[in-house]
């Protein structure tokens, strides 16, 4: 209100003044307490885009090695390739995992750095012919094949091992990439592919035969320089060449 000599608070107003104060002085002391928690780069968090088989058996060793008191969370978002390198480009997320099969490659943005931090061989999954325990490339030029999605590294990296060194083109009958579902359709003879060591893991032993020729499977790491200028974003970044290349399984 005013009295003719300028404007003068109401009680009403005195009174939100005063809870002003009181709402910015509280302001203040949960910022000083978050400081003391929060790693002085001022993140808490580190994003990582992922696919599912690193997720599953890469990143839990990752967060072992960076350990409980880190003072920052790991936070994974499931992308493909072609999703997460962009969401790396535009600071979405902090590090990318891709997986690149040879022979195809993966060609990276020249404003990222890249590293190898895993390489594992591919198997072959399939139920061996009635009457044999071994399965071979050649013995499946007539057999229904699982590649990948159409265009994907997958697809290309199955299709060009039959044609080069299985001396033919796979019958592509189902394109997926789930490893739970290659396995299941090979089990009941619907189906042969490949698929990379880590992710036949857990399968039954009579369905894994190793692929010929070296066919293999890198797992790249991505990131932008100025990202790994933040302490949390390096000690993830390192703690990735920690890791172990995928266990040997004995693979007939």
């Amino acid at each position: 209100m005013s009295d003719g000599r300028g404007i003068r608070l109401t009680p009403a107003g005195r009174q939100l003044g005063d809870h002003a104060v009181r709402i910015c002085r509280q302001l203040e002391l949960a910022e000083q307490d978050l400081s003391v928690e929060l790693p002085r780069s001022g993140r808490s968090t580190v994003s990582v885009a992922t696919f599912a088989t690193a997720a599953e058996h890469l990143i839990p060793a990752v967060v072992d090695h960076v350990g409980p008191d880190a003072g920052f969370r790991i936070s994974l978002a499931e992308l493909a390739a072609d999703l997460a390198i962009p969401g790396i480009i535009s600071g979405e997320y902090d590090i990318a995992l891709i997986r690149t099969f040879e022979p195809t490659s993966f060609t990276r943005p020249a404003t990222t750095v890249a590293k190898v931090i895993a390489t594992e061989p591919l198997d072959i999954v399939a139920r061996p012919p009635e009457g044999r325990d071994r399965v071979t490339l050649g013995t499946l030029a007539a057999a229904p094949w699982i590649s990948g999605p159409v265009g994907s590294t997958l697809a290309a990296a199955i299709e060009s091992t039959c044609r080069t060194i299985g001396g033919f083109t796979p019958n592509v009958v189902h394109r997926v990439s789930d490893a739970a579902v290659i396995i299941a359709l090979a089990e009941r003879r619907l189906g042969v592919g490949f698929l990379p060591r880590l992710a036949t893991q857990s399968a039954p032993e009579h369905l894994i035969h190793a692929a010929p020729g070296g066919v293999s499977r890198s797992i790249m790491a991505v990131c932008l320089p100025q990202s790994l200028e933040h302490p949390p974003v390096n000690e993830v970044w390192q703690a990735l060449d920690s890791l172990d290349d995928p266990a040997p399984r004995s693979v007939a």
